[in-house]
């Protein structure tokens, strides 16, 4: 019995096994010291929070609702309590224009934050719709006079439309636009943003999703305007959350 499993042990998987997990402590050990390697993050705060944020912060868009999740397995799912969804109209266009007004849904997680769990694909699609449409994009942002606002943010737009079996069925389409923020740059989609909070040199971690939905009086804005609404709003809402809402990262 000693002897077989004295044999066991010095069979090559074995020993390759523990020859690696040697190597990758090792390495790791090397890594920490001299880089300075942390696997376990720090949760930075909010500058405030959302619900402290000033409206009028806004202008020229005027808040016409703050929603609040009531349902504690939707809110459960979303992995975090830091959002803010705002419900906004736009007063410098005319009222049936159809990206008058949109929600702007702000979510943050802080610290070893799942890796992005919470993504319109999923989240519409689980309401009965499918995806149109899928691309990435550079939102003309411009020059907001904040040195960590770059002059194109890069996003993802989704394009939804309703399932229908019925061909002579017409199904009213819609975009969402989204991005992340994540220790201190943005980046435009899901993957992107795992791969940024891989970053094991980081002490702290976090990381902030944006997502854009414009919904007019008359329809539903067609994709070039909502990405040309959306620009022109990003320009007001991220000085603003830069500001007063994300944490500095240095």
């Amino acid at each position: 019995m000693k002897d077989s499993l004295i044999k066991k042990y010095y069979q090559p998987a074995f020993l390759v096994s523990v020859a690696v997990l040697v190597v990758f402590a090792g390495g790791m050990n090397y890594y920490k010291a001299k880089y300075g390697v942390t696997l376990i993050k720090k949760a930075l705060p909010l500058k405030q929070p959302f619900e402290m944020l000033d409206e009028k912060l806004l202008a020229p868009y005027k808040v016409l609702e703050k929603s609040k999740i009531e349902n504690l397995d939707v809110l459960e799912s979303l992995g975090t309590e830091e959002y803010m969804q705002w419900f906004v109209e736009d007063t410098t266009v005319e009222e049936l224009s159809p990206v008058k007004q949109c929600s702007i849904f702000v979510t943050y997680y802080t610290g070893n934050p799942d890796q992005v769990p919470h993504v319109p694909e999923a989240c519409y699609t689980g309401g009965g719709n499918e995806i149109k449409e899928n691309s990435s994009l550079d939102l003309n942002v411009g020059d907001v006079n904040d040195a960590k606002i770059p002059a194109k943010v890069p996003a993802t737009c989704l394009v939804f439309g309703k399932k229908t079996t019925e061909i002579w069925q017409a199904s009213a389409v819609f975009p969402v636009i989204y991005f992340f923020k994540v220790n201190g740059q943005y980046k435009g989609g899901r993957r992107t943003t795992q791969i940024a909070l891989g970053n094991f040199t980081s002490e702290y971690s976090y990381f902030s999703k944006v997502e854009i939905k414009f919904n007019g009086r008359a329809g539903y804005p067609d994709k070039k305007q909502a990405i040309e609404a959306t620009e022109k709003l990003l320009k007001v809402l991220l000085p603003v959350l830069e500001k007063n809402i994300w944490p500095e990262w240095k």
